[in-house]
C-alpha cells in the first residue's frame, strides 16, 4: 500500500483502551507506520465519545492533518451531532481518504455530498478482531483505486437486470435518520447499497417505506443489499416484500457492513450489476 499515515477518529460512541489498541494492531498490519489521533480520543460525554465539540473538532483536525487516510475507531451513534459543522470547504482541497461504516453512514454521505472527496464505507477499524482476509484485500483495493469484482449466486437474485451507475447508500436507519435535513442522501441515477445490524424486520421494513416515500427509490438504477446481521430470521421475507414490485436489478446477501467478511464500498465510484453473469463490479476511474 503507497499510504504511510492514518488518524483515528471517534465521532460518535466512546471508545475504550482496548478499542483503540486494537485499531492501532490493525493499521500496523495493514502497512500504516505513522499512527495519529488526539490525546482526548478516550473522552466521554454520555455514551460519546466526548462532546460534539470535540468530536466536530477531531474531524477537522484529521482532514488538516498530514494523514493519507481518516479511520473510525468504532461506530455507536451522535455521528449526527457533527455534520452541520464539519468544514467542508476546507476538506474540498483535502485527498484524504475517510473509512467506516454504521453510524459514519450518516458523516460519508454528508462529505461525500458537499465535497466528492474519497469516503469507503468499510470497517470500523477497532471493533472486529480478526479481519478477514477478504476484508483486508477490498479494503486494500479500494484505497489504493483497483478494480474488483465479486461473485454472487441465483438465490441471491431478486430482481434480474443490468446496470451501471454510480454506488452510493449505507446504513439503513442512519440513511432514514437523515430524511429531511441538508444533508439527506442523494440517489438519483445511482446503484444503492443498503445494509443493517441488530434491528427488528418490521423496523428495517418501516425505514425502507419511509425512503421510498420520499423519493430515494424512484430513480434508483439498481439495489445491492448487504448481510443484515443480527436482524430477525425472517429479515429476508421483509426485504423480498419490499421489493417484490420493483423492475430494476436487486441482489441481497451481499458481504457489506458488519459481517465478516465486509466488502468496502467506496462512495460515488463506477458500479455494475449483472444478474446474466452472476456478478456487480467496482470500477474506479
Amino acid at each position: 500500500m503507497r499510504y504511510k499515515k492514518c488518524f483515528l477518529i471517534a465521532p460518535s460512541g466512546n471508545i475504550i483502551l482496548k478499542n483503540l489498541s486494537l485499531a492501532k494492531e490493525r493499521l500496523k498490519i495493514l502497512g500504516f507506520n505513522e499512527i495519529m489521533y488526539r490525546k482526548d480520543i478516550l473522552s466521554k460525554c454520555l455514551s460519546y465519545a466526548g462532546s460534539h465539540e470535540r468530536r466536530i473538532q477531531e474531524i477537522n483536525e484529521a482532514y488538516s492533518s498530514d494523514a493519507d487516510v481518516i479511520f473510525a475507531v468504532l461506530g455507536g451513534q451522535g455521528a449526527i451531532h457533527t455534520i452541520d459543522k464539519i468544514d467542508y470547504d476546507a476538506i474540498k482541497n483535502s485527498k484524504k481518504i475517510i473509512v467506516g461504516l454504521r453510524d459514519k453512514t450518516i458523516i460519508l454521505n454528508s462529505i461525500f455530498k458537499n465535497t466528492k472527496t474519497r469516503c469507503l464505507h468499510g470497517p470500523n477499524i477497532g471493533k472486529i478482531e480478526n479481519l478477514n482476509k477478504k476484508t483486508v484485500d477490498f479494503l486494500n483495493k479500494a484505497i489504493n483505486k483497483e478494480n474488483y469484482k465479486i461473485l454472487f449466486k441465483n438465490e441471491d437474485i431478486l430482481k434480474k437486470g443490468v446496470a451501471k451507475a454510480k454506488i452510493m447508500g449505507g446504513n439503513i436507519e442512519l440513511l432514514g435518520r437523515s430524511l429531511g435535513t441538508h444533508f439527506e442522501i442523494e440517489t438519483d441515477n445511482c446503484i444503492l447499497f443498503l445494509e443493517d445490524y441488530k434491528m427488528k424486520s418490521w423496523r428495517v421494513f418501516d425505514i425502507l417505506w419511509q425512503l421510498k416515500i420520499s423519493g430515494k427509490f424512484d430513480k434508483v438504477k439498481g439495489i445491492i443489499l448487504g448481510n443484515f446481521l443480527e436482524c430477525e430470521e425472517n429479515i429476508n421475507d421483509y426485504l423480498k416484500e419490499f421489493f417484490k414490485d420493483f423492475t430494476i436489478p436487486v441482489i441481497f446477501n451481499q458481504e457489506i457492513g458488519h459481517s465478516e467478511p465486509n466488502i468496502t464500498i467506496p462512495l460515488g465510484e463506477n458500479c455494475i450489476i449483472d444478474t446474466n453473469n452472476l456478478k456487480w463490479s467496482i470500477l474506479f476511474n
